[in-house]
């Protein structure tokens, strides 16, 4: 629940019941702590919100130092984020907290200049007028679409994944072909040959990833 008081707004948790049913935890927003309940999201939750891996392998590391992240990635990066907190925001809502500083007005408002933006592009032919509005418009996009604070969108987002209570990031590309090379004699998966802290989207994630690595360094 968001709350006025002395010209400022605070997050507050909404009622004893939320806190009751699942325990708050103290999230940065711009640097203070406030309470929030959060839930951990179901494997089925979190895949519903987009395909995506929290390994990273040497491949990954490679890609990102030989290409820049294009606007469309960090858009749809930003996207995976915000339906993760929509869908693990339990007090104050998702809802709430855009209304916060008024995060949903400003969204509003930026999407109604994109939409004005984008029809002056569509009728302009390509030169270097055009370009400077494109990056007019991809710089208005990227501010519409990272409105919280980077801090408490990353912690909130890092504890739905259960980031944090697993052992996911201590995972590397050497484990991943170790578990399915067993896996390939055992005829069964590769998360079956690693044991630490996961969760079931962890074990789908390790299979998924395992097997791209083995399949990659096999074929050579």
């Amino acid at each position: 629940m968001i709350i006025q008081q002395n010209g400022e707004s605070y997050i507050k948790i909404k009622t004893l019941y939320d806190a009751a049913q699942k325990p708050a935890v103290m999230a940065p927003f711009f640097g203070v702590m406030v309470p929030v309940v959060v839930r951990k999201l179901s494997q089925v939750q979190i895949r519903a919100c987009g395909d995506f891996s929290l390994i990273e392998t040497v491949q990954d590391l490679i890609q990102r130092e030989d290409k820049k992240t294009s606007v469309e990635e960090m858009i749809k990066y930003s996207e995976l984020q915000y339906e993760i907190l929509e869908r693990s925001l339990v007090s104050p809502t998702y809802a709430e907290v855009m209304s916060l500083n008024k995060y949903d007005v400003l969204r509003l408002e930026a999407e109604k200049e994109l939409k004005e933006l984008e029809d002056i592009l569509n009728n302009m032919e390509h030169n270097k007028e055009r370009k400077e509005l494109m990056f007019k418009y991809n710089t208005a996009l990227m501010e519409s679409r990272f409105l919280l604070p980077v801090d408490f969108v990353s912690y909130i987002v890092a504890f739905a994944l259960g980031v944090d209570a697993s052992d996911i990031k201590e995972i590397t590309e050497d484990m991943l072909f170790e578990a399915a090379f067993k896996a390939t004699k055992g005829h069964d998966n590769p998360s079956n040959h690693l044991h630490g802290a996961f969760s079931d989207f962890n074990k789908e994630d390790i299979d998924n990833r395992a097997w791209i690595v083995y399949y990659e360094r096999t074929k050579k």
